[in-house]
């Protein structure tokens, strides 16, 4: 006599039901969550090699606070939110990455981002840019007026 019984095709059977039952409300529930975060982690990647490719290099320092890719052959761009964690990181970022022929912005320097992670109007907001010959555009605004200009709101489009 054995203390276990010989597990019955219908006790399987139960289990493999239980199983699929548990999959399918995980997934009805859980997987439009994790596919929606999925493709905010595809797009900060994808925006930030970007960026880095036309000169932007983020550190440890800055957070992406928002990013956005917008695929296509050959013209891809890409709009990304960075928060530096000082305005002296912030200075670096924008002069390692070449932006210069500086000046005050517009409306029209921001393109047409998201409204809740574009920046609010000001009279104070500076417009950087950098063209690279053969590459692309990278050209960032910023408010120094504003959290002494440590967030940057950068557009990156390659040519």
């Amino acid at each position: 006599m054995t203390l276990f019984p010989k597990p019955s095709r219908r006790m399987w059977t139960g289990v493999v039901v239980a199983v699929v039952v548990v999959g399918a409300l995980a997934l009805w529930f859980g997987g439009p969550r994790l596919y929606h975060w999925y493709l905010a982690q595809a797009d900060e990647e994808a925006a930030a090699e970007l960026a880095a490719d036309l000169g932007l290099h983020l550190t440890e320092d800055d957070t992406v606070v928002y990013a956005k890719y917008y695929g296509s052959f050959p013209d891809s761009s890409a709009y990304l939110v960075v928060d530096s964690n000082s305005s002296a990181r912030a200075n670096a970022l924008r002069s390692d990455a070449g932006l210069t022929s500086c000046g005050p912005a517009t409306a029209s320097d921001l393109g047409r981002p998201s409204s809740e992670y574009s920046p609010e109007p000001s009279v104070t907001w500076v417009h950087c840019e950098s063209l690279l010959p053969a590459r692309g555009v990278l050209s960032a605004v910023w408010d120094p007026a504003v959290d002494e200009g440590r967030r940057i709101y950068i557009w990156a489009s390659q040519m």
